[in-house]
């Protein structure tokens, strides 16, 4: 007894709703329309995946030049160690010793930071590769 009268409870409360609908139902817009309001997204997110793959064009430049400069401090170091010890300086050579695991770690971050951004450069060409699909496939729609 209870549970039939819990139930009708719940589909009255689920079908009240429906049945409470009136209105005329909006007429749907045009196809061609649609599909142009579609092209538009699709060429806005295309010039912004265009935007992205700049940006990470430029960030993977510059961690490239500090690699490089990091590598320059690095063998530097490595060459005043090294005269360091022919000298017989040991607390110099252990001081550009210290320098040069230091600018070691420097190169395995940038070296991360580089692979990082090849990622993400990545990324965003196939973004792009997709959008430039679905905005094709789009404009083959409007006729």
């Amino acid at each position: 007894m209870k549970t039939n009268l819990i139930a009708a409870a719940l589909l009255t409360a689920f079908a009240l709703p429906v049945f409470a609908q009136t209105g005329v139902p909006a007429a749907p817009a045009s196809p061609t329309a649609s599909a142009v309001q579609q092209v538009k997204q699709d060429n806005k997110e295309i010039r912004q995946d265009t935007k992205d793959i700049r940006a990470d064009k430029v960030d993977l430049a510059k961690d490239h030049k500090e690699l490089a400069v990091d590598r320059k401090q690095r063998e530097i170091a490595q060459h005043r160690e090294e005269a360091a010890i022919k000298r017989g300086d040991t607390a110099a050579a252990e001081k550009f010793e210290a320098r040069r695991e230091a600018e070691r770690k420097e190169i395995k971050e940038d070296k991360h930071d580089i692979a990082k951004d090849r990622t993400d450069l990545h990324r965003d060409r196939m973004e792009r590769r997709h959008d430039r699909r679905h905005r094709n496939h789009d404009a083959a729609n409007i006729k």
